[in-house]
């Protein structure tokens, strides 16, 4: 009789806890609606001069840095002098035209990318400047 007592109490303790689980779960990690538009198809990647990495070209040659921030301060500060230096590393005009696409499309396809915008428009400038 004290085992079915014992092993009943266990189950019940058990599953008490596991709802209590599941129900912390939902509260710290909430079901998110997507904010990915599924009428607007994602582009390929675009080339970047050699192949090189998506970081080693976006972070160390355009210097977009890694987030909206970044992105934004970069698009303030691109000079004259830093378009010809693109140049020199292999950057055509191509290159910044489909990468300046691939932003404007993503903009539009995925609304919780924040730093889209700011690399289409820094992409945008970088042509006129070309």
């Amino acid at each position: 009789m004290f085992k079915y007592f014992l092993i009943s109490t266990l189950l019940l303790s058990t599953a008490s806890t596991s709802f209590a689980e599941m129900s912390l779960s939902e509260k710290i990690h909430p079901q998110v609606q997507s904010l990915v538009n599924p009428n607007i198809q994602r582009l390929e990647i675009p080339p970047t001069p050699n192949n090189m990495k998506l970081p080693a070209f976006g972070q160390g040659i355009i210097g977009w840095g890694t987030g909206p921030d970044d992105a934004e301060k970069r698009l303030h500060n691109i000079t004259q002098t830093d378009v010809k230096k693109l140049k020199t590393q292999g950057v055509t005009l191509e290159m910044i035209q489909t990468w300046q696409t691939f932003y404007e499309n993503e903009t539009q396809r995925n609304a919780s990318n924040p730093t889209a915008p700011f690399r289409a428009q820094l992409m945008k400038k970088i042509a006129k400047l070309w």
